[in-house]
């Protein structure tokens, strides 16, 4: 019997590499369409030809046009540092990623606008917009322990609302600010609401100790000492 190559399940770190970097160029070349023209433009076809591949090398990366139009709209957030607004390490990392994220986006602007204003945009972002609440909704729960599952997870949708790419869309169009300005007024609105949060929750925890009900936390958590 033929013993087992030993370079079974090998995986070349060059090849891993040039996986990686044909993988960012496709997504690349999205970004570069969508600063152009809306997303109707963005086929396989398109891209394809635009980045110098194979339409059999998208598909290789990407099954459908669906995934690559999902995958490329979590890669822009990525880019911007939209991920740590996903999963924040504390309130100060959340605050300062929203104010770099709202400042980063009008750099891409037109992109933006067009993911935004297509219809199968919200599809786009629909499963990034969800995980983002779920995550959201867990990272409150240390900080608010005496709100109701209701009440943080009306918290956790306002924060990340907030903090969308629709409220910088928002404040640029209808307020007249930039990204920056745009960021400084999402990351104050957002410590607003965790330190009202906060202030909610510790006045439950008093009102069940006074009941002579167990509290469910010894104390709560400043939003600026917070992770």
């Amino acid at each position: 019997m033929k013993a087992p190559s030993s370079r079974a399940g090998y995986r070349s770190p060059l090849r891993e590499r040039q996986k990686e970097q044909t993988r960012d160029l496709i997504l690349e070349t999205v970004a570069g369409i969508l600063a152009k023209a809306d997303l109707g433009a963005v086929s396989v076809a398109e891209v394809a030809r635009v980045a110098g591949v194979t339409k059999r090398t998208v598909f290789r990366h990407f099954s459908t046009r669906e995934e690559l139009l999902k995958a490329f709209w979590t890669w822009q957030l990525q880019r911007s540092g939209g991920q740590h607004v996903i999963a924040p390490r504390n309130v100060e990392a959340l605050l300062e990623t929203i104010r770099r994220l709202f400042d980063s986006l009008d750099r891409d602007e037109g992109v933006i606008r067009a993911v935004l204003s297509a219809p199968e945009g919200r599809e786009m972002r629909k499963a990034t917009n969800q995980a983002r609440f779920r995550i959201m909704d867990g990272f409150l729960a240390p900080l608010v322990p005496g709100l109701a599952d209701r009440e943080r997870a009306d918290m956790a949708a306002g924060i990340v609302s907030v903090c969308s790419v629709l409220s910088w869309l928002f404040m640029r169009d209808n307020c007249g600010f930039d990204g920056k300005r745009a960021g400084e007024a999402a990351s104050l609105a957002v410590a607003l609401m965790i330190e009202g949060g906060q202030r909610r929750s510790a006045r439950k925890l008093v009102k069940e100790r006074k009941a002579g009900r167990p509290s469910r936390s010894a104390d709560t958590v400043s939003p600026r000492n917070a992770g």
